[in-house]
């Protein structure tokens, strides 16, 4: 019986890996700008001034359900079918307003005035909104 348990309990944590408890998980200090808006943990609703970023990367546009502040820019460039990818969330870090009017064809009004120009921090920012992803 031992045996058998032992072996399930392998076989899980082959399928399954590892996620991070919430006691685990801390917010990287490359996403400390990002918390002053915005909400990072898993389970935390949006804030007022912009979506929970817990789990972006790799989603579409406006994947907050909970969040209602979503900017004219936004809102247009998820009609057009903007999802976060690596390069997406890379090139909108830099600045908001320039890369959402590049995916709209024009400015529309955004609400996200911060820019991230230095490379490496944005490069380690996508790196921390994937760690924190990981984190249930």
């Amino acid at each position: 019986m031992q045996r058998s348990i032992l072996g399930l309990g392998v076989a899980l944590a082959l399928l399954f890996p590892a996620v991070e408890s919430r006691a685990d998980c801390k917010v990287p200090p490359s996403l400390n700008q990002c918390k002053t808006c915005h909400s990072l943990e898993p389970g935390k609703p949006s804030r007022a001034t912009g979506p929970s970023l817990h789990g972006v990367v790799g989603q579409p546009a406006m994947h907050a359900g909970d969040f209602k502040g979503y900017s004219e820019a936004i809102k247009a460039a998820q009609g057009k079918g903007l999802t976060w990818t690596d390069d997406n969330l890379f090139n909108y870090l830099a600045d908001p307003k320039t890369f959402l009017a590049g995916i709209n064809g024009q400015p529309l009004k955004n609400a996200m005035m911060f820019q991230l120009k230095d490379e490496t921090k944005r490069k380690a920012a996508i790196e921390g909104l994937k760690t924190i992803a990981a984190c249930q």
